[in-house]
């Protein structure tokens, strides 16, 4: 156990090497670092995922992906070193680079993107919907297994219940998430209504093809990667409170049990035996022999101790990543228009929930103190943030349009409070008003 905590930062770190090489690179470069041959990206790119496959192995040596209760990891920051590890073994599965099965990338996909505490977003349910597509084609061609069976074990009728336990604070979906269940459904139905026969296979394979899926992956992944990797603090809470971690830790590992008791119906079963042996890779349309035969598992979404409700009455300090995301969304919208910016960003956002702790009077009163922070240093204020209200005054009035570059105004900008009060300056005093 001493020698997994010790090596924590260790696989952080590969981790997040691993995941950022792929995140910048094109299609064409990551099929050439896949398949790598003599240069020195290539070689850089095997010897990097070399290095996180053997410290992975030091958590995990008979699944692809770790499981932090089973390795009694309870702590918040630990399941969230945990929880990048996986992302890595994930993405580079998709591309190709990890010999992990269809079943696996399924059942882990909530639990490896979708932290604790936090919604499926709307990219994610995206690649989701796909992945299961992807998965049932290719057992359909590489396995005799019922189609009924493999379309209920990957669409399963309580597939709502599951994105349910990530935030059992919010005990309702998203519109994201249920827009997400309604397409399962869709899905599901359809490629039920398909004869499984090898003809309709092909046809299906066309209709969904290998390599537009991987180009779609691989462009969210892109487009994403700081809100993969830098999960909100509130998630990191998931354990605090009344609950101390070996509480907690049980409770999570009830869910688990209960999961996988239920995961042992004999139809689910017979699905989950041909989802095992197929597996995806980058080079073109997927098959069953492309990487060999890969190892199978189950795993289920986690539940937590519900986090302490957040109230107006503590001011929680704003973090480098909410100030980019409402800079952002400043950006994005066009000017300071709160509710679109956390439809963006907020609860359920459709590019993060970066923000899903913050308010629109929070928002406003943010922008406004960094709009101020500008005006008071006489740096030039972004153009994001010069729709936000907010001027500097002298402590006689407001100022001169000649004062503005130098006058020292009675706000200043606390970065570390954000949406606390401005403190006062130590200007110079001058007479009070009648």
């Amino acid at each position: 156990m001493h020698l997994k905590i010790q090596s924590l930062p260790i696989l952080e770190n590969l981790a997040i090497q691993l995941i950022q090489t792929i995140s910048r690179s094109s299609l064409p470069q990551l099929q050439d670092l896949m398949h790598p041959g003599e240069s020195d990206d290539a070689q850089a790119f095997v010897t990097l995922k070399s290095l996180f496959d053997q410290t992975r192995k030091v958590y995990s040596r008979e699944t692809p992906f770790i499981d932090a209760i089973a390795i009694q990891m309870f702590q918040a920051n630990q399941q969230e070193v945990i929880r990048k590890a996986n992302i890595a073994t994930f993405i580079s599965s998709i591309l190709g680079a990890h010999d992990v099965s269809f079943f696996h990338l399924n059942e882990y996909f909530m639990e490896t993107f979708v932290p604790l505490g936090h919604r499926l977003l709307k990219w994610q349910g995206a690649i989701f919907l796909e992945l299961k597509s992807q998965s049932y084609i290719s057992a359909l061609m590489n396995s005799d297994g019922s189609p009924q069976a493999m379309l209920d074990e990957l669409f399963p009728p309580d597939l709502d219940a599951q994105i349910l336990t990530r935030h059992p604070d919010a005990p309702s979906l998203s519109p994201s998430e249920q827009d997400f269940v309604d397409r399962c459904r869709s899905r599901k139905s359809y490629l039920l209504q398909e004869p499984s026969t090898p003809d309709v296979a092909q046809e299906l394979s066309k209709k969904y093809q290998w390599t537009d899926f991987v180009r779609e992956f691989a462009t969210s992944i892109s487009k994403n990667v700081e809100g993969i990797l830098n999960v909100p603090a509130r998630t990191q809470q998931m354990f605090g409170g009344g609950m101390n971690d070996k509480r907690a830790a049980n409770a999570v590992q009830a869910v688990h049990d209960s999961a996988f008791h239920n995961q042992a119906h004999s139809v689910q079963q017979q699905g989950h035996q041909s989802l095992t042996s197929i597996q995806p890779g980058l080079g073109g349309q997927q098959d069953g022999t492309a990487a060999g035969s890969r190892q199978a598992g189950n795993a289920q979404g986690d539940t937590s101790k519900k986090p302490a409700p957040n109230t107006s009455a503590i001011r929680q300090p704003w973090t480098k990543a909410e100030e980019e995301a409402l800079l952002a969304g400043l950006d994005k919208v066009n000017g300071p228009h709160w509710s679109q910016i956390l439809a963006l960003y907020g609860r359920g956002g459709s590019v993060s929930e970066v923000l899903k702790d913050r308010n629109q009077v929070q928002l406003k009163d943010k922008a406004r103190n960094l709009k101020l922070w500008y005006l008071k240093t006489g740096k030039e204020v972004p153009s994001s943030l010069k729709g936000v209200t907010g001027e500097l005054r002298k402590r006689g009035g407001l100022l001169d349009d000649d004062d503005n570059d130098n006058a020292i105004g009675e706000y200043s900008v606390n970065n570390e409070g954000g949406d606390q009060p401005p403190a006062q300056s130590k200007g110079k005093k001058s007479k009070k008003r009648a």
